[in-house]
This record gives structure tokens, sequence and C-alpha cells, in this order.
């Protein structure tokens, strides 16, 4: 009998909340079948059986949140004897590595496990534990990129990583072995100390700060940067929910010049809140500017296969506008202060995103996609808009659904939740399907005109442009005069296969009459 336990998928989250079991009690179950779907902070996935059996007993009801390691159902796979813990998953998954070895059995054969979101195989990025070396129960051994997320995975049991089966770069299949852990006698159940920095006399030394279990909780952006700097993480305060260290908290640690011990440093005494000595405990020290090579691998390699295949797929052409949009500046003003009322941002690109959507509802030859293998142009019924969002991980284009039904605040407020997931790492492969149209903004970062790449398969994509103050000429019927205006340049890619030069330039007229004119949005 194996108790399945929640496991801890390697992302600082310390608890989930048991949405929904799709099985019931007694229901026979294949190993990788799905048993719970679990929502944490970060995703809601769906939990595998570790091995082939009959679903005895659940331990959490529907609702219920559960701490990482808490024992939540019992998996009957024919075994018998006394309950064996399961092997809980990796970071991507809430599921087990492997089924759990038999008595006397020594060797763990890791799988790249299946994390229920329709992910066929995953990217080894970087091994963070080498052949040889010795991990704890939850210690990360390797960093996997799915087209999903980049994860790390950690170790399902304490012991000794024997073997890698795959190297750095290499894409390997769901289910596949990718190490091997030994954790029969004589294997050690803590990693080797690491090596320390050179001490600084200047720096004040660091609090130690003891955590439930033993165990830092930590993003996979922290451990990555305190690997870099040689930073030990129990010596550093998290600013995150449950205590998680953020990535900012240890950039802020070493900036401090604060002192911090090697990982593996000796237990404290039973006066444990007593000063480690100065003299004793190595410090941070900045690395010099040298040459960086970084691997061309991850999501920065997913981004670029993606934008050469739509390059050299789809035959651009860019139509540039440039529209006038003084009204609009003070119509913003005014929105924004009615938006802060209810606790909602409201910039620019709400009135954008409504315009763009009531003009692809009048041009709807761009609002689509291309449909290569029924060779059809695909004109979509609603305006479902790609946002393309600059985030920690590389550029991301969650989506906004039947933008031509919402009003501004509702778009703003959408807007504003779903920038914030995105940012986080919090969307849903469901935030990201559906796009009939995509709209990319770097104006708030500067620049005057750029030529967008489709989201390929759509039809176009809209840049947005900074906005400029400057001298402009204004009709009046006592003639005209100069005074200073407001302007922002918007161009538009389109694939000529699909849509023709006159579609792009009365699109983007259209969207003009709106931006320079926008009382006209309500109507």
């Amino acid at each position: 009998m194996i108790e399945f336990k929640l496991p801890d998928i390697g992302e600082g989250v310390a608890e989930g909340e048991i949405v929904q079991w799709l099985v019931t009690e007694g229901d026979k179950v294949d190993e990788h079948q799905p048993v719970v779907e679990v929502m944490t902070d970060k995703a809601t996935v769906e939990v595998p059986a570790p091995a082939a059996g009959v679903v005895s007993k659940f331990l959490a009801g529907e609702g219920d949140t559960i701490p990482v390691g808490d024992v939540i159902f019992h998996l009957d796979n024919g075994g018998g004897g006394a309950a064996a813990p399961a092997s809980p998953a990796p970071a991507a998954a809430p599921a087990p590595a492997a089924a759990a070895p038999a008595a006397g059995r020594a060797l763990i054969e890791f799988k790249l496990p299946d994390i229920g979101e329709g992910v066929a195989e995953g990217e080894i990025v970087q091994w963070i534990a080498a052949e040889g070396a010795v991990v704890a129960e939850h210690d990360p051994v390797v960093e996997v990129m799915t087209d999903k997320a980049t994860v790390e995975v950690p170790a399902p049991a304490a012991g000794t990583i024997t073997k890698h089966l795959v190297g750095e770069g290499d894409t390997v299949p769901v289910g596949d072995v990718i190490f091997h852990l030994f954790t029969g006698e004589g294997a050690a159940a803590a990693p080797a100390a690491a090596t320390p920095a050179a001490p600084a006399p200047a720096a004040a030394p660091a609090v130690h700060i003891e955590r439930p279990g033993g165990k830092v909780l930590a993003v996979p952006s922290a451990r990555r940067v305190a690997r870099e700097l040689s930073i030990d993480l129990t010596y550093v305060a998290g600013s995150g929910n449950n205590g998680v260290i953020r990535r900012a908290d240890v950039e802020a640690f070493a900036q401090s010049g604060t002192t911090a011990a090697p990982t593996a440093a000796a237990a404290p005494a039973p006066n444990a809140a007593a000063a480690v000595p100065a003299a004793s405990v190595p410090t941070y020290r900045a690395p010099s500017k040298e040459e960086k090579r970084v691997p061309f691998r991850g999501v920065r390699r997913k981004i670029g296969e993606a934008m050469v295949r739509s390059k050299f797929t789809a035959p651009h052409f860019t139509v540039v506008e440039e529209v006038d949009v003084t009204e609009l500046v003070k119509l913003r003003a005014q929105a924004k202060a009615v938006g802060e009322k209810q606790g909602v941002k409201v910039t620019y690109m709400p009135f954008i995103m409504k315009a763009c959507a009531s003009a692809l509802m009048q041009h709807p030859m761009l609002n689509g996609y291309f449909d290569e293998e029924a060779q059809e142009i695909v004109q979509a019924g609603q305006v479902n808009l790609g946002i393309a969002t600059d985030t920690p991980n590389g550029l991301i284009v969650p989506v906004i659904p039947s933008a031509e039904t919402k009003g501004l605040l509702e778009m703003a407020a959408e807007l504003q939740e779903l920038a914030g997931r995105t940012k986080a790492g919090k969307v849903t492969p469901s935030d990201l399907k559906g796009g009939t149209f995509s709209i990319t903004n770097a104006g708030n970062i500067g620049g005057t005109i750029a030529t967008p790449i489709i989201n390929n398969p759509e039809i176009a994509i809209l840049g947005v442009h900074r906005l400029m103050k400057r001298p402009g000429v204004v009709e009046t019927s006592e003639g005209d005069r100069i005074e200073v205006r407001h302007y922002m340049n918007f161009s538009c890619s389109v694939d000529h296969r699909l849509a023709d030069g006159a579609d792009a330039a009365r699109f983007l007229a259209y969207l003009r009459t709106l931006l320079e004119n926008p009382g006209l949005l309500s109507l």
C-alpha cells in the first residue's frame, strides 16, 4: 500500500488546494492515470497515480488546503505489508517520479513525469546536482523546461545521484528515465558542503534562519541567483507567502554586504541565538564583469523557434499610421481617476484594445488564423486579443477573449489581472489559447516605430509605440494654427498570403478615427 503525499514541486509552494477528485474511492487506476486536481499559487495540475492499483481511501476533501508532505490518498498496489510513502513528483508536476521501490531495492530510476497538461516532452536546461552528488529528499536535481514552464525537479528521496542518462540541451519524452538515484545503505542524506567565498572583514554576519523541517522555501529564480552568487538561502529572509524566498530577497541580501555561511556549516549549538563570529563567516563577493556565455535553450530558444517559423513562413508586410491622441490623453486622465476609485489601473492599453476590437469587427479579414492543414483562412466570429507580455522568463502572449463585448473598465480590470498573473508565472494553458489577433506594446519602454512579427498562425499583429509630445497643425474655423499635440505611431504587420495592403490600411484608418475621437468608443 502506498501513502501518497502532496508533493513538493520545488517552486517554494508550501500547500495546495484539492480542487476535485477525478476518481472515487475503490476505483482501479493505471500508472500515470490522473487521480486528483490540485491548485497551488503557481498552477492547477492533475496528479497522476504513482503505480497501477486501487485508490482505497481519500484523506482530504474537495476544497481542503493541504500542506506539502501530507498524505492525501492511499493506493493499494498489491504490495501488502505496512504502508510505504510514495515518491513525490518533481517540479512541474505533482506526480511521483516512479513507483515506490520494492523492499530492499536501493536504486530509483527517475522518470520525467507526466504533468497532466498535454505536455509530451521536456528539455534538460541544466543539471543542478552532478553525478556523485549526495542529495537530501526534495533537493533540486535538474532544471527542466516544457512549453508550459521551466521548473526545478527535486529528488524523490535522500541518496546519491549515480548517473545522468541525458545531457543538458537534450529533449526527453515524458516517462523516459533521466537519472539514477541510489538510496540504499551507505547513501548519505545531506548535500556536500559548498566552497565558501573569501571573508570580508567589513561585512556583518548574517542571522541563520530556521525553517520547519530544515527545508528552505524558495522560487527557482531565487535558487538560481543564490547558486550563482554562492549565497546560502538559510541566511536569507523571505518576503513571500509563508516565508517563501523571492529573487528580489536574494539580490537584496547580496547588495547588503551581509555575510552568509556555507550550506554545510556545522549545526548551531543549543544557544543558537548567539552571534556567529565574523572572522569565521565567509562573505559574498561581487562577480567581475567578464564575458558571459548563455546557452541558447529554454524559453529563449522556444521564442526564437516561433519567430523563425513565423518570419520565414508568412511573407510579412507592415503598414504604419501616425495618430493624434491628444483627446485620448485627456479622456484617459479622467478614466484613470474613475478607475482608481474601483481599484482598477486604467492605462492607454484598454482604449487601444477596445478600438482594435471594434476595427477588427469592421474589417474581419485581419481577425483570425490560417488553418494550414485544411488550407483555409479562418475569419473568427469574436476578437480574442493576445497581449504580448514581457516577463522574466521571456515574451508570453496570454489572451483576452471576446474583447469586442467588453467595456473599457472591464477591459482594464481583466488586463491588470492577466498581466499580473503572467509576470508572476501563474498563467494556465487555457490563458494562452484561442488568440485571433495580437498586440505588442513597447511604447512604455521607448521606440518610435517597429515591424512586429506575426504570432503564427494568426493573420496580423499591431505594434504600439511611444507617446510623443510635439508641435502639430490644427484646423479650426479661423484657419490653421500650431499647438502642442500628443502623437503615437501604430504599425500593423500582416501575412501577405492571407490579406492585402489595402486591408491593413483600411483597418488602421478606422483605428485612427476611433483613437483620435475616443468618444466614439462608447457607440
